[in-house]
């Protein structure tokens, strides 16, 4: 009986030691929790989120601003420092505060999750203001650090600014990698749509008829469907086909959601007919 207990005491000691520093690794992020869930400057960002709620706007940057001045190292300040930024940018229209928030936030928490939507917003900024270039430079860093749909979207945006650019090759290339990159994106009908207009806008109507009749056979029932049944249509009557533009026109009557587009076509092929009709002469 003594050689069992002898026995058990044995292993209870063999695994205590074992254990033992296994806890005393632990015992630090118990505390790093613990003071996370104790952060000092968490009633202060629920003040200031709450001010930013009741749209008391520039007492919410004032409370976002203090967060960052007295609890730098605080996971709330880059979360503070960015609303900064979004607040100028789309509640007050302060570009230039916008943009010197967004600035801040790189330099002080460059690794922070933050400086993604910082990014983001200053290509939209660029993109309005039709600095396009420096657009393309917020998109490119986003497409290199950013996965998934997000970066479907920004590799999508890289091509539409390269269109905005008149390098329609170019923009074409960027569509085509969207598609590489992730051959069932959702971005699909209207990456493929797009592709068909880099070759329309490069007068190979040959291929944008084909480009536009794959968005019409994969995705039927997508709206960009009907986009692409009026860009086949106008291929057509670019080439000269009228009769055929005409039917295809009258077909997407039923379904376009902007009428009024397709009677402006109709009655342009109407006043193109009408100017080549010969003039009977006199005595014929």
């Amino acid at each position: 009986m003594k050689q069992v207990r002898s026995q058990e005491s044995e292993v209870k000691s063999h695994w205590q030691k074992k254990l033992l520093p296994i806890a005393y690794c632990l015992l630090p992020l118990f505390f790093l929790f613990a003071a996370c869930s104790q952060d000092p400057a968490m009633p202060a960002y629920e003040k200031a989120e709450e001010l930013f709620s009741q749209r008391a706007y520039t007492k919410a940057i004032n409370s976002y601003s203090n967060i960052v001045s007295k609890y730098p190292e605080s996971p709330y300040a880059p979360a503070s420092q960015y609303k900064i930024g979004l607040i100028n940018h789309l509640y007050m229209a302060d570009i230039r505060m916008a943009m010197n928030a967004y600035a801040t936030l790189m330099l002080l928490y460059p690794d922070s999750k933050e400086v993604a939507l910082a990014r983001s917003d200053l290509a939209d900024i660029y993109i309005h203001k039709g600095d396009y270039r420096k657009a393309l430079g917020e998109y490119q860093w986003l497409v290199k650090n950013t996965g998934g749909a997000k970066r479907d979207n920004f590799q999508y945006q890289i091509a539409m600014a390269y269109l905005k650019l008149t390098d329609i090759k170019q923009a074409r290339i960027e569509l085509q990698e969207v598609i590489k990159s992730s051959l069932n994106s959702p971005l699909g009908p209207q990456v493929y749509y797009q592709i068909a207009n880099t070759y329309y806008l490069e007068g190979d109507y040959k291929a944008a008829i084909k480009s536009y009749e794959r968005v019409i056979s994969s995705y039927p029932k997508n709206p960009y469907a009907d986009e692409a049944r009026l860009g086949k249509a106008v291929c057509i009557e670019e080439t000269g086909n009228l009769a055929e533009a005409v039917e295809l026109y009258k077909e997407l009557e039923k379904s376009y959601p902007n009428p009024d587009v397709i009677k402006i076509r109709l009655d342009a092929i109407e006043a193109r007919e009408k100017k080549n009709t010969p003039v009977a002469r006199k005595g014929d």
